[in-house]
């Protein structure tokens, strides 16, 4: 009988520990996130101040992304006389989601990050409906070129699913 007892309690216990390892998602590292602008008045579980480089504005954003790396269908990588430029093309939600935040936040600030750190703050002077993206901003072109493999690794992961 007690031999039954810790053979079951095994058991059960190898399930719930494969099951839990089956379902634990990984971290996924951010590629290019955008954020809105909020108001600075909320608390700062809801807002976060983030300081621009080369502009110096310190803008208050929303702790969550309102576009990320899983929205984008591809990129392409431009060259500018004032450097790389990424060329966000969004998935049909992406476009959605681009084109409400356009229409309701005309006036604020979207904060573009390049992995961790901000890199531009476009001022929202007009609705964007085709779902394009443009992200300039302080950045080498080296760390362009990094995101966009790295991008169209998640592109590749994404489709052959």
């Amino acid at each position: 009988m007690q031999m039954y007892k810790t053979t079951l309690i095994s058991t059960i216990g190898l399930v719930l520990l494969a099951g839990c390892s089956l379902f634990q998602r990984k971290q996924q590292e951010p590629i290019v996130r955008l954020f809105c602008e909020v108001d600075k008045s909320l608390p700062e579980d809801n807002a976060h101040v983030v300081s621009v480089p080369k502009t110096g504005l310190k803008i208050p954003i929303s702790p969550f992304a309102i576009l990320t790396e899983n929205d984008v269908e591809s990129v392409k990588l431009n060259q500018t006389s004032g450097g790389a430029v990424l060329e966000l093309h969004l998935d049909p939600s992406g476009l959605i989601q681009l084109d409400e935040v356009t229409t309701r936040c005309r006036g604020q600030y979207i904060v573009a990050y390049l992995g961790r750190r901000p890199v531009e703050a476009w001022l929202v002077d007009r609705r964007v409906t085709n779902g394009v993206f443009v992200v300039e901003g302080d950045f080498t072109d080296e760390e362009a070129q990094k995101a966009v493999d790295d991008l169209n690794k998640l592109i590749k992961a994404k489709k052959s699913r």
